[in-house]
């Protein structure tokens, strides 16, 4: 799979205007038709509940995650976008952190 975030920006919404989606430049070039699964804001590998993107990665999600938010960082020129992906960061560091202590 050839991964990369994709973003979505949804005019008129206010919960959340700018949503992140994980793309997969194998099996298309355009989006939607290389869709795989919407990037999640909170990673719970370890809930019942877990999210499509926890499901697909495993244990490795935090690692894909942080590393699809990287490369779009360095490619997104959007300041809204670019301040999406950097709170993303922020929360898959913190939520390492604490699970790196239990």
């Amino acid at each position: 799979m050839n991964l990369k975030l994709y973003a979505i920006k949804n005019t008129g919404q206010r919960i959340e205007p700018i949503q992140l989606v994980v793309v997969d430049l194998d099996k298309s070039k355009y989006y939607p038709l290389n869709f795989v699964c919407v990037l999640p804001r909170y990673f719970r590998i370890l809930e019942k509940r877990s999210s499509k993107f926890a499901k697909l990665f495993g244990i490795k999600s935090h690692d894909v995650a942080k590393k699809l938010l990287i490369d779009a960082s360095h490619q997104e020129d959007d300041p809204e976008i670019q301040s999406v992906i950097n709170k993303r960061l922020k929360a898959i560091g913190a939520e390492q952190t604490s699970l790196n202590s239990v």
